[in-house]
């Protein structure tokens, strides 16, 4: 972080980085970029099974929250 005066607040660590295993250092784009297929149309059962077959989830709109989550019980 850095303070008002655009100076850093303290050192960088001293230790290397975490990398994955596939060598990736940061996967923040995958996050920013959300692919249509990734957004539920059907809040229902199958639905409810593309959650586990996604590697990062999906995405639900506001509307179709509490009949998602009625199914997962």
């Amino acid at each position: 972080m850095k303070d008002p005066s655009g100076n850093w607040t303290a050192e960088p660590p001293t230790y290397d980085p975490i990398i994955a295993e596939d060598g990736a250092v940061h996967n923040l784009n995958v996050y920013m970029e959300i692919p249509v297929p990734d957004v539920v149309t059907d809040s229902g059962v199958d639905g409810v099974n593309t959650v586990f077959t996604k590697k990062l989830g999906v995405v639900i709109g506001e509307s179709q929250l509490e009949e998602f989550f009625s199914q997962i019980s």
